[in-house]
């Protein structure tokens, strides 16, 4: 895997430097075999917008994850005002993005008039969100509509989507029990054999989640929040039942983010730590436009 270190994952490894290892990284030991499906050679290049924001190129694919919203809410990174018009336009290293998927209606993961102006200037792309996400488009462009997949499999069932050669399971992982309830999507996406995990801003317990797991298990990358990192019983579940060969952990809290964002770690500097300890090959917190390079077999 080849990145540009995070202006911020310094003080993470500096710290906790040496201590018990998480899920393997690319650069231990010798390089493993690539997994069942992906060729020798195949790659999922990544970059980080803002929050829980992500493009991922693949076989010739791009994929837009959470990444077109706007000025996000307090204490999170949003993406720069400058680069939305370009990013929404496909213009320069945005263009050629054929889905985009939004895993929840909150304006730090989406926003419906950046998924129109996106839809307007990608006359070929598709866009996959909840059907609350679809609501919030209104009725007066059903051109843009029809390109616009509204999905919500059951709880505990799986909903398989091909748009352009880009292989989606779509799991129903909830945003917490809450009135009224707030739909999120779980997606894992396969390109070019390489699967990589986003489960949005899911509060999901860990018997929502059994039913998924076998479907989960061994994917090259999961791009995860960071309560997946720091919660004891989350880190347990993608260490020892996930097993992402690469993690980047996302939806990390600004370090001036206001102190109860903090509460249960003291502090941003404890949250790292505690991040570190379960994931110290993890990625985190990524600084916004940085990128990676994950290759099968390394």
């Amino acid at each position: 895997m080849n990145r540009i270190p995070g202006a911020l994952r310094w003080l993470a490894l500096a710290v906790l430097a040496g201590c018990a290892a998480g899920a393997p990284g690319p650069d231990s030991g010798s390089a493993p075999a690539p997994r069942a499906g992906a060729a020798a050679g195949a790659a999922l290049e990544v970059r980080y917008l803002a929050n829980e924001g992500f493009l991922v190129d693949g076989a010739g694919r791009r994929v837009l994850v959470d990444a077109l919203f706007g000025a996000g809410i307090p204490g999170y990174a949003a993406v720069a005002a400058q680069l939305r018009p370009a990013l929404e336009g496909g213009e320069g290293d945005w263009g050629g993005v054929g889905l985009a998927l939004a895993t929840h209606d909150h304006p730090d993961h989406f926003d419906p008039g950046a998924a129109i102006r996106f839809l307007e200037a990608n006359p070929e792309a598709v866009f996959v969100s909840t059907p609350q996400a679809r609501a919030r488009l209104g009725a007066g462009r059903p051109e843009l509509a029809a390109r616009f997949r509204a999905v919500l499999p059951a709880a505990g069932e799986v909903e398989r989507l091909s748009i352009g050669g880009v292989e989606i399971a779509v799991l129903n992982l909830h945003h917490g029990h809450r009135e009224p309830p707030v739909e999120n999507l779980g997606f894992v996406v396969t390109l070019g054999g390489l699967r990589f995990l986003h489960f949005g801003d899911t509060e999901a317990t860990l018997e929502d989640f059994e039913p998924y797991l076998p479907l989960l298990a061994d994917p090259e990358l999961a791009l995860l929040p960071f309560w997946f990192l720091a919660s004891e019983w989350r880190a347990a579940m993608v260490r020892d039942r996930i097993r992402p060969r690469w993690i980047v952990a996302a939806h990390t809290p600004l370090p001036t983010a206001p102190a109860t964002y903090f509460a249960r770690w003291s502090s941003y500097e404890n949250l790292l730590r505690v991040m570190t300890a379960a994931f110290p090959d993890a990625i985190l917190p990524p600084a916004a436009g940085e990128s990676w390079t994950f290759r099968a077999g390394e």
